[in-house]
């Protein structure tokens, strides 16, 4: 029963995160392309377009998801996008710091700093891939620490299928794959 509790409050507390930080990215939310990279992934978003290499794929084919949402511009709704993974990233790092914590306090805390950093929420409020990145980066971690748990295979194929994702938005995921391996390797 304790256990149960203990599962349900941690989920509690990420969604906590994860609503917080989403009802700051809203408010702050870009109205418009940005400066940077901004125009360019929205235009290849809504077209299906390649961006500059690596092309980002990933991000083109969500962006597109995100274009069909019937609110505010189709800038807006790909700057969206960035803040629903900016919130999740904050969300899921919660529970990878409890998991390896076993403290709420200290990972509510860390999470919410992630979420609030300046140059973090500055990335959720325009269109980039950096919070695609990192949400990616913290799936994959908190998988990696479910596997460590439970030593369940279906754990590192999902891993694996969510890596092979990670690297069609952003290619520097590649540097994580010595030390993924070796953790595999040595748990």
């Amino acid at each position: 029963m304790k256990n149960y509790i203990s599962k349900r409050l941690n989920l509690f507390l990420a969604l906590l995160v994860f609503f917080s930080a989403m009802a700051v990215y809203l408010f702050t939310l870009a109205p418009s392309i940005t400066m940077e990279d901004s125009a360019e992934l929205i235009t290849a978003a809504y077209t299906l377009g390649i961006p500059h290499p690596s092309g980002y794929p990933l991000y083109v084919l969500l962006g597109k998801l995100f274009t069909f949402i019937p609110l505010g511009t189709i800038a807006w709704r790909v700057n969206l996008m960035s803040a629903v993974f900016g919130a999740l990233t904050a969300g899921i790092l919660y529970l990878v710091i409890e998991k390896i914590s076993k403290n709420k306090f200290i990972a509510l805390c860390l999470a919410l700093v992630l979420a609030f950093s300046q140059v973090f929420w500055s990335q959720c409020v325009v269109s980039k891939f950096y919070t695609l990145n990192s949400f990616l980066i913290c799936w994959l971690i908190l998988m990696l620490l479910a596997w460590s748990e439970k030593k369940n295979s279906k754990y590192l194929l999902a891993f694996a299928f969510i890596y092979g994702l990670s690297l069609t938005n952003h290619t520097t995921v590649i540097l994580l794959a010595p030390a993924f391996g070796l953790y595999i390797l040595l748990i």
